[in-house]
């Protein structure tokens, strides 16, 4: 008689080496995963950055090249004794002397002021003693009061009488009395009248390039940089002067014999600007990967940044001082 024995069918399932290997390779793929994520999201916050830099440091450099290329609109290059008005005496506007007036900081950034008919005002109706009436020209006649409200506001100039800068005595509605205004002329008739400014631009400690108007407590604003996401690193000025090609940077020191702040024709702008926070793979100084460095700028060649993990971008333009 035969026997049957019964045969126990195995199991479907996995070892626990399977298991093992199957962990070890997931754990590979996670690990790979958020790498890739980890180097994705930090070139997408450097290049975040750098971009809210570059944006920070066009703009800058296309309003300070604007006011730079006006700077003596119907106010004049100035002299060593000031503006010319009506009795051909001198004023200050705001305490300068010059359209243009650098101050070199030597190893830290320049500052520059400018003056000019920063304001349209609007045209000449009238002529009346030392009184002019303006036209709303298409503003607001209140513009024209208002404009005047602050004493700081209180220089005037006329594309019908260059190189004269007169003050402001009074001012009602759009009929503005004038000190020193020769009374009866009238050869500004029909010209454009100017709210003239000096507009100066520096950098401070934090990093901050402000644009200064002089006309409040309150006008100096900032135009680059926060001092939290970007950092305004420099500002560095070069000048040329009539007659001459070659490029200098005070008045005071190397301008060629004979040339004044009244002679300058061209000047170059140099920005340099900064990410507030330091590449994550390049941290410090002490790092052996540490490879950025603040460029040297114009005569700003000493005491400069670096070498640090901050990415910096320069721009740089000439500009043309078309009024002088």
């Amino acid at each position: 008689m035969l026997t049957m024995i019964a045969m126990k069918k195995k199991e479907a399932g996995v070892t626990l080496i399977e298991l093992m290997i199957v962990l070890v390779i997931a754990a590979i793929l996670v690990a790979g995963i958020y790498s890739l994520f980890i180097t994705q999201s930090r070139s997408y916050s450097v290049q975040d950055q750098v971009a809210g830099v570059q944006q920070d440091a066009r703009v800058a450099l296309n309003i300070m090249a604007r006011d730079i290329r006006m700077a003596g609109l119907a106010a004049g290059r100035g002299s060593g004794t000031g503006f010319t008005d009506g009795t051909l005496s001198s004023i200050l506007v705001n305490g300068f002397y010059y359209a243009v007036n650098p101050v070199n900081g030597a190893n830290a950034p320049d500052t520059l002021t400018v003056v000019l008919g920063a304001e349209a005002l609007g045209r000449v109706l009238s002529v009346t003693g030392t009184m002019i009436q303006v036209t709303d020209d298409g503003i607001n006649p209140k513009d024209v009061d208002y404009y005047f409200t602050d004493a700081k506001k209180n220089y005037i100039a006329f594309d019908q009488q260059p190189g004269r800068l007169y003050q402001v005595n009074t001012v009602s509605d759009t009929d503005i009395t004038i000190t020193n205004f020769p009374s009866g002329v009238t050869t500004t008739v029909g010209g454009k009248a100017f709210g003239v400014q000096a507009i100066t631009y520096s950098v401070g400690a934090d990093g901050i390039l402000k644009r200064d108007t002089h006309t409040s407590a309150s006008s100096n604003q900032p135009l680059a940089g926060d001092g939290i996401n970007t950092f305004v690193e420099d500002l560095q000025f070069a000048y040329q002067v009539a007659g001459d090609t070659g490029w200098y940077h005070d008045p005071l020191t190397d301008f060629p014999a004979g040339k004044t702040r009244a002679d300058i024709r061209m000047v170059r702008i140099n920005i340099s600007v900064r990410t507030a926070v330091q590449d994550a793979v390049v941290q410090d100084a002490a790092s052996t990967s540490a490879k950025f460095n603040q460029p040297a700028l114009e005569d700003h060649t000493a005491g400069l940044s670096g070498p640090d993990g901050f990415r910096r971008r320069v721009y740089t333009t000439e500009v043309n001082v078309r009024n002088l």
